[in-house]
């Protein structure tokens, strides 16, 4: 099968979840098949991110956009019913672009990665068309619009009610429709989102893996314990993530000598404020497993966003235990009978006592490790999760074959 799959942005280097899941979804998918990648940019990619791009697919093209056609199209588009980011992310020269490569290419099904890309594809009705959702974004601009500045959340707002409109717009012109979790699922507005795919994302469980035992004495590991909590430094809900931790949750744990480590990409000012002798912001680093290898416990306090937070799938396959609060478990399907290893608290003193009854209890902690890493191997397999996405292509391309938009009269022939 000759698949094409655009996305926003080019799926290297993995510092967005977004990225993070296209690129293991191409790398799985062209395993068996020919999968060809089209990607927007602000900038020129690097060799590395070509080299990278190019081992795990067909073929890559990457269109750079103009920032002075941005702005102008932000300039009217509050005059549009389309949301912001779609205006944002849509220029005419990519799509003469893409529709010249699509030509030369001949796809059989198209992946359109976010409805921001939709416009881009969906008038295409001679090829299949998926769209991946991946998370419901209007339910994530609502609940950011609290952590706004006053006079930008009628802005929030704005953007909330036409996502909110286009992701059920959007639905009836792609042939089949993908999205991460079931929570998210229900947030997207259309009578028949229950046609929607789950497919969920995974985590490579060899690249992370401790290299070293669990120390599994009855304290914590170390005279200073540590708490970890790690991501893109940039995007809203971690950074509230950030805040709530060092400022709320940090001052009523009862375990001495507690230190934060806040690891990940570009740290926004408000992060980099909360850097202490107690709290070290360490900003981008190379291999992220360096972060999870020195701490004792992972502290994801998010109160906000939507999806499934790759960061806990990572530090739960580093057998890290992770305290975080029901809005994340929302985005993880299980069962009674096998539940999320997670340790859940819905108020500061709750995750406070959950992290100091890990470092109190060694033992807690070292099976809490142990249980999170043999979950993510049971449950959130690439390959399990790319099959699913194989199967959606296979049923967008029996549509096209079995419906036709034109009513046939045989009666004239």
């Amino acid at each position: 099968m000759k698949i094409l799959i655009i996305t926003s942005r080019l799926p290297w280097p993995l510092d967005k979840g977004d990225k993070l899941r296209a690129y293991h979804q191409i790398r799985h998918l062209n395993q068996e098949h020919d999968v060809y990648v089209f990607s927007l940019a602000e900038a020129s990619p690097t060799d590395e991110s070509y080299t990278e791009m190019g081992a795990v697919s067909a073929g890559v093209k990457v269109h750079v956009l103009k920032a002075w056609r941005r702005w102008m199209r932000m300039a009217w588009a509050l005059f549009s019913s389309r949301p912001l980011q779609v205006h944002w992310f849509y220029q005419w020269p990519a799509q003469t672009a893409l529709d010249e490569w699509m030509t030369e290419i001949q796809p059989e099904v198209v992946l359109c990665q976010l409805v921001r890309m939709a416009e881009y594809v969906k008038d295409k009705h001679d090829v299949p068309r998926v769209m991946d959702y991946m998370d419901a974004l209007s339910a994530g601009i609502a609940r950011q619009t609290k952590l706004a500045k006053p006079y930008l959340r009628w802005l929030h707002r704005l953007e909330y009610q036409r996502l909110r409109s286009y992701e059920s717009k959007i639905f009836d012109y792609f042939d089949g429709k993908t999205i991460i979790s079931h929570a998210d699922r229900m947030l997207i507005a259309h009578p028949e989102r229950n046609q929607i795919s789950v497919v969920p994302n995974g985590i490579d469980t060899v690249f992370f893996r401790r290299q070293k035992p669990v120390a599994s004495s009855s304290s914590s590991s170390s005279a200073s314990p540590t708490l970890l909590f790690s991501g893109n430094m940039s995007y809203p809900p971690n950074v509230d993530a950030a805040v709530q931790l060092v400022k709320h949750i940090l001052p009523l744990v009862q375990t001495p000598n507690v230190r934060v480590l806040i690891a990940g990409t570009q740290p926004v000012p408000a992060v980099l404020r909360l850097a202490s002798e107690q709290v070290e912001i360490t900003g981008w680093i190379p291999d992220i497993r360096q972060a999870y290898g020195q701490a004792d416990v992972f502290v994801a306090p998010l109160r906000i966003g939507t999806g499934q937070q790759n960061k806990i799938l990572e530090a739960m396959a580093m057998e890290l235990p992770c305290v975080t609060t029901k809005h994340v478990l929302n985005g993880f399907l299980w069962k009674e009978e096998d539940p999320v290893p997670l340790c859940i608290g819905d108020s500061p003193l709750q995750l406070a006592r959950e992290i100091d009854l890990l470092l109190k209890e060694g033992q807690t902690r070292v099976e809490t490790g142990v249980l999170s890493r043999k979950w993510v191997e049971k449950h959130c397999d690439w390959s399990r999760s790319t099959t699913i996405l194989s199967h959606t292509f296979v049923s967008s391309m029996n549509i096209q074959t079995e419906e036709s938009p034109w009513i046939i009269d045989k009666s004239a022939s």
